[in-house]
């Protein structure tokens, strides 16, 4: 027997509690209809496990604890200088230096969300005080040896991290090459082994692959190893030209320098010539700012060359690949260790300029 067809309605809409009265139905039902599947979990939502730290959060934690130890063993050192009658006023610039520097490279290390947390913790009059690392240096001897493990840290970070830490990174190593020598000389006390060679500046950590870190734009790496290139063609010429006009100890400094600078250019136009990047050839001359070769501005050149190339190669690490980077995180720190002696200071970070994070960004 035929029935007549129904007519069609146009559906209606489900209220929201009736769709969730639909779910939990159909929740609550779930044991019975996959018995096989073994029991089902109701109520609140499994338990988080966050995700393993990257290398960059590795890093960056090894580097705030030697920052903390570092600042916690320069308070103790200028007590003790405060505290006594032989302080020399070399040490007692090397501490204030320290006491400005620290606070400013830890800063560039947080992340937002530490920084919001540390800004939290100073306006909470009931949050306690932390207390020292308790394997914080107890003089300046102690001090040096954490400054020179910062420095190695800091380039071995250098060499692994993403781009973006790689440049503050390496800053620090470059600092710290500085700082540890000024604090040593000033206090006669401890010891500063030799900087290592960019062949044994070697990946030290095994990156995780949940967090691989990043590196640059092809584009500012192209234009920041010309530049770099043609920077140390440059000085090293300027040392030729010196060496010409001096005699004894001086005359052979300016020639290892000039060898030096001129080994790095070749290797940098090899990294060109291999990378599609504009190879910079060697000139036989080079123009002098008016006046460089006068006692005066010729004894500057070497110090303001130094300074630029320390600038050049902080940018050049933050935009190589990895295998690229050994070369100029161990030049960078050699300018650096060049400028002992030759420059009374040094911004915390050489090239950067450190501002407080943006609130929330990254954990």
């Amino acid at each position: 027997m035929h029935r007549p067809a129904r007519p069609s309605f146009p559906a209606r809409p489900v209220s929201r509690r009736r769709l969730l009265t639909v779910g939990t139905i159909g929740v609550l039902t779930l044991p019975v209809a996959l018995t096989g599947c073994g029991p089902i979990r109701l109520g609140g939502p499994a338990q988080y496990t966050p995700p393993p730290p990257g290398i960059d959060d590795l890093y960056r934690s090894d580097l705030l604890t030697l920052l903390a130890r570092a600042e916690a063993g320069q308070g103790r050192a200028a007590q003790a200088a405060d505290a006594g009658d032989t302080a020399s006023p070399a040490l007692t610039v090397a501490l204030a230096d320290l006491a400005e520097t620290l606070p400013v490279q830890r800063t560039a290390l947080l992340t937002g969300a530490q920084h919001e947390r540390e800004q939290e913790a100073a306006s909470d009059p009931a949050m306690p005080t932390s207390p020292p690392p308790p394997d914080a240096p107890e003089d300046a001897a102690g001090l040096v040896a954490v400054l020179v493990q910062l420095r190695e840290t800091a380039a071995d970070a250098a060499r692994q991290v993403s781009g973006s830490l790689a440049r503050p990174v390496v800053a620090i190593a470059a600092r710290t090459a500085w700082s540890v020598h000024v604090l040593q000389q000033a206090a006669q006390a401890g010891e500063v082994p030799d900087l290592r060679t960019s062949e044994e500046i070697r990946p030290r950590r095994q990156v995780p692959a949940t967090d691989p870190p990043s590196i640059g734009a092809e584009t500012d790496y192209r234009s920041t190893l010309e530049q770099t290139q043609q920077k140390e063609w440059y000085t090293g010429y300027v040392h030729e030209v010196l060496a010409a006009r001096t005699g004894g100890n001086a005359r052979e400094g300016h020639l290892v320098l000039r060898d030096r600078h001129r080994q790095r250019a070749e290797i940098l136009a090899t990294f060109a010539e291999e990378d599609g990047a504009p190879v910079v050839p060697r000139q036989a001359v080079y123009a002098l700012p008016d006046g460089a070769l006068e006692e005066g501005p010729s004894s500057r050149l070497p110090a303001q060359l130094a300074r630029s190339l320390l600038v050049d190669h902080v940018a050049l690490v933050g935009a190589a690949p990895f295998a690229r980077r050994p070369l100029s995180i161990v030049a960078a720190m050699q300018e650096a260790e060049t400028l002992v002696g030759r420059a009374g200071q040094m911004r915390p970070l050489p090239s950067l300029e450190v501002e407080d994070p943006p609130p929330g960004d990254g954990d």
